[in-house]
Protein backbone atom coordinates (compact mmCIF):
# COMPACT_ATOMS: atom_id res chain seq x y z
CA UNK A 1 0.00 0.00 0.00
CA UNK A 2 1.42 3.38 -0.97
CA UNK A 3 1.64 6.07 1.66
CA UNK A 4 2.60 9.70 1.34
CA UNK A 5 5.79 10.22 3.24
CA UNK A 6 5.35 14.00 3.49
CA UNK A 7 1.88 13.86 5.02
CA UNK A 8 1.79 11.10 7.65
CA UNK A 9 -1.43 9.21 7.98
CA UNK A 10 -3.09 10.29 4.74
CA UNK A 11 -3.46 7.49 2.25
CA UNK A 12 -2.62 8.69 -1.22
CA UNK A 13 -4.49 5.85 -2.88
CA UNK A 14 -7.52 5.77 -0.58
CA UNK A 15 -10.02 7.28 -3.00
CA UNK A 16 -8.33 7.85 -6.29
CA UNK A 17 -7.18 4.86 -8.26
CA UNK A 18 -7.52 3.80 -11.90
CA UNK A 19 -11.27 3.24 -11.53
CA UNK A 20 -11.80 6.83 -10.40
CA UNK A 21 -9.45 8.22 -13.01
CA UNK A 22 -11.28 6.30 -15.73
CA UNK A 23 -14.65 7.38 -14.36
CA UNK A 24 -14.00 11.08 -14.88
CA UNK A 25 -11.67 11.14 -17.86
CA UNK A 26 -11.87 9.79 -21.35
CA UNK A 27 -9.70 6.61 -21.47
CA UNK A 28 -7.93 7.98 -24.55
CA UNK A 29 -7.11 11.14 -22.62
CA UNK A 30 -5.54 9.10 -19.82
CA UNK A 31 -3.12 7.56 -22.31
CA UNK A 32 -1.95 10.94 -23.56
CA UNK A 33 -1.16 12.31 -20.09
CA UNK A 34 2.19 11.45 -18.53
CA UNK A 35 2.50 9.27 -15.46
CA UNK A 36 3.62 12.31 -13.46
CA UNK A 37 0.17 13.85 -13.95
CA UNK A 38 -1.58 10.69 -12.72
CA UNK A 39 0.69 10.56 -9.68
CA UNK A 40 0.00 14.24 -8.93
CA UNK A 41 -3.75 13.60 -9.16
CA UNK A 42 -3.55 10.58 -6.85
CA UNK A 43 -1.52 12.57 -4.36
CA UNK A 44 -3.86 15.57 -4.29
CA UNK A 45 -7.29 13.98 -4.85
CA UNK A 46 -8.41 13.57 -1.25
CA UNK A 47 -7.61 17.13 -0.16
CA UNK A 48 -8.99 18.63 -3.39
CA UNK A 49 -12.25 16.72 -2.98
CA UNK A 50 -12.55 17.66 0.68
CA UNK A 51 -11.85 21.31 -0.10
CA UNK A 52 -14.41 21.32 -2.92
CA UNK A 53 -16.96 19.69 -0.64
CA UNK A 54 -16.31 22.22 2.14
CA UNK A 55 -16.72 25.26 -0.09
CA UNK A 56 -19.68 23.95 -2.09
CA UNK A 57 -21.50 22.38 0.83
CA UNK A 58 -22.09 19.00 -0.83
CA UNK A 59 -19.94 16.00 -1.58
CA UNK A 60 -21.39 15.70 -5.08
CA UNK A 61 -20.51 19.30 -5.95
CA UNK A 62 -17.16 19.03 -4.20
CA UNK A 63 -16.23 15.95 -6.18
CA UNK A 64 -17.25 17.73 -9.38
CA UNK A 65 -15.10 20.75 -8.51
CA UNK A 66 -12.05 18.58 -7.82
CA UNK A 67 -12.54 16.57 -11.02
CA UNK A 68 -12.98 19.69 -13.15
CA UNK A 69 -9.88 21.32 -11.69
CA UNK A 70 -7.77 18.21 -12.29
CA UNK A 71 -9.12 17.97 -15.85
CA UNK A 72 -8.08 21.59 -16.38
CA UNK A 73 -4.68 20.76 -14.97
CA UNK A 74 -4.31 17.83 -17.36
CA UNK A 75 -4.80 20.18 -20.28
CA UNK A 76 -2.20 22.56 -18.82
CA UNK A 77 0.19 19.98 -17.37
CA UNK A 78 3.24 21.01 -19.39
CA UNK A 79 2.69 24.69 -18.50
CA UNK A 80 2.25 23.73 -14.83
CA UNK A 81 5.54 21.82 -14.87
CA UNK A 82 7.30 24.87 -16.31
CA UNK A 83 5.90 27.12 -13.58
CA UNK A 84 7.78 27.84 -10.38
CA UNK A 85 5.33 25.61 -8.47
CA UNK A 86 3.12 23.08 -10.26
CA UNK A 87 1.21 22.55 -7.01
CA UNK A 88 0.46 26.28 -6.71
CA UNK A 89 -0.62 26.34 -10.36
CA UNK A 90 -2.97 23.43 -9.70
CA UNK A 91 -4.30 25.04 -6.52
CA UNK A 92 -5.14 28.19 -8.47
CA UNK A 93 -7.22 26.12 -10.88
CA UNK A 94 -9.04 24.42 -8.01
CA UNK A 95 -9.63 27.66 -6.15
CA UNK A 96 -11.07 29.38 -9.24
CA UNK A 97 -13.37 26.39 -9.89
CA UNK A 98 -14.48 26.41 -6.25
CA UNK A 99 -15.17 30.16 -6.27
CA UNK A 100 -18.03 29.56 -8.72
CA UNK A 101 -19.92 27.37 -6.21
CA UNK A 102 -19.14 28.73 -2.75
CA UNK A 103 -21.75 28.56 -0.03
CA UNK A 104 -23.18 31.85 1.22
CA UNK A 105 -21.06 31.88 4.38
CA UNK A 106 -17.85 31.32 2.43
CA UNK A 107 -18.80 33.93 -0.16
CA UNK A 108 -18.88 36.45 2.69
CA UNK A 109 -15.42 35.36 3.79
CA UNK A 110 -14.14 35.76 0.25
CA UNK A 111 -15.52 39.29 0.06
CA UNK A 112 -13.51 40.21 3.15
CA UNK A 113 -10.30 38.44 2.15
CA UNK A 114 -8.37 37.55 -0.94
CA UNK A 115 -8.98 34.12 -2.44
CA UNK A 116 -5.72 32.62 -1.13
CA UNK A 117 -6.25 33.96 2.39
CA UNK A 118 -9.79 32.60 2.53
CA UNK A 119 -8.63 29.24 1.14
CA UNK A 120 -5.94 29.08 3.83
CA UNK A 121 -8.55 29.53 6.56
CA UNK A 122 -10.79 26.86 5.04
CA UNK A 123 -7.91 24.38 4.85
CA UNK A 124 -6.70 25.08 8.37
CA UNK A 125 -9.92 25.55 10.29
CA UNK A 126 -12.69 23.87 8.31
CA UNK A 127 -10.70 20.85 7.11
CA UNK A 128 -8.37 20.76 10.11
CA UNK A 129 -5.18 20.35 8.10
CA UNK A 130 -1.87 21.12 9.74
CA UNK A 131 0.10 24.09 8.37
CA UNK A 132 2.44 21.61 6.67
CA UNK A 133 -0.44 19.72 5.01
CA UNK A 134 -2.31 22.88 4.01
CA UNK A 135 0.82 24.50 2.61
CA UNK A 136 1.56 21.33 0.66
CA UNK A 137 -1.95 21.39 -0.81
CA UNK A 138 -1.60 25.03 -1.89
CA UNK A 139 1.94 24.61 -3.19
CA UNK A 140 3.46 26.72 -0.41
CA UNK A 141 6.05 26.07 2.23
CA UNK A 142 4.77 25.70 5.76
CA UNK A 143 6.21 29.12 6.65
CA UNK A 144 4.56 30.80 3.65
CA UNK A 145 1.25 29.16 4.50
CA UNK A 146 1.49 30.38 8.10
CA UNK A 147 2.22 33.91 6.87
CA UNK A 148 -0.85 33.76 4.62
CA UNK A 149 -3.02 32.42 7.44
CA UNK A 150 -1.79 35.06 9.91
CA UNK A 151 -2.42 37.82 7.37
CA UNK A 152 -5.97 36.51 6.85
CA UNK A 153 -6.66 36.44 10.58
CA UNK A 154 -5.22 39.94 11.01
CA UNK A 155 -7.42 41.25 8.20
CA UNK A 156 -10.51 39.79 9.88
CA UNK A 157 -9.83 41.55 13.18
CA UNK A 158 -11.84 44.73 13.68
CA UNK A 159 -9.88 47.95 13.25
CA UNK A 160 -8.49 49.18 16.54
CA UNK A 161 -9.00 52.76 17.56
CA UNK A 162 -5.95 54.20 19.29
Amino acid sequence: MLMRSSLPGLRADSEFDDRYLAAWMDPLAIQRFPVSYAVFCCDRWMVYRRFGTAVAGSIHSGTGIARAALRDLGEQWERALRSSSPAAHAWGLLSRRASERRTASLRGLHHLLGRDEADALVLRYKLGLSPCQAGYAMGLSEADFELLRHRALRDLLPARVL
